[in-house]
């Protein structure tokens, strides 16, 4: 199995639901964690591991991203856990912040090469807010 420490680390959290999505709300992560390079997705994985820790459930939740689309680039059948899973209520807040920081940063590549990871954080932006609903 491809790096599924994150997928393993997610399933053991005490104290957190264990409920996993019905796919529909994370459809649009898992199609654009499917548009990332696989070094994209291992770069993604070692900046989360290597960032301070100030939003851990998101970092955790990232990774957790990153790790389950390579273990189904290998035909590994892992579920893709929502970001409650990761992510304690109190955390919220500052990890929507964090993630929209991030994406501004990406956004400002002049590269050109970070659409793929934009696209990403647009779409888990809108998982943590719930869309439309929390708006």
């Amino acid at each position: 199995m491809l790096r599924d420490r994150r997928s393993t680390l997610l399933a053991a959290l005490p104290g957190r639901m264990h409920v996993v999505s019905d796919g529909a709300e994370l459809a649009p992560v898992a199609a654009a964690l499917a548009e990332l390079s696989e070094c994209e997705l291992c770069a993604l994985i070692d900046t989360t591991d290597n960032v301070p820790q100030i939003v851990p459930g998101l970092l955790t939740w990232i990774g957790h991203a990153c790790d389950w689309e390579l273990n189904r680039r290998a035909c590994v059948d892992l579920p893709l856990q929502s970001p409650d899973v990761a992510i304690p209520p109190e955390e919220n807040a500052l990890s929507i912040a964090a993630i929209m920081t991030l994406r501004m940063k990406f956004n400002r590549d002049t590269s050109g090469d970070a659409g793929a990871v934009v696209a990403l954080f647009d779409a888990m932006i809108s998982v943590l807010t719930g869309g439309e609903r929390r708006h």
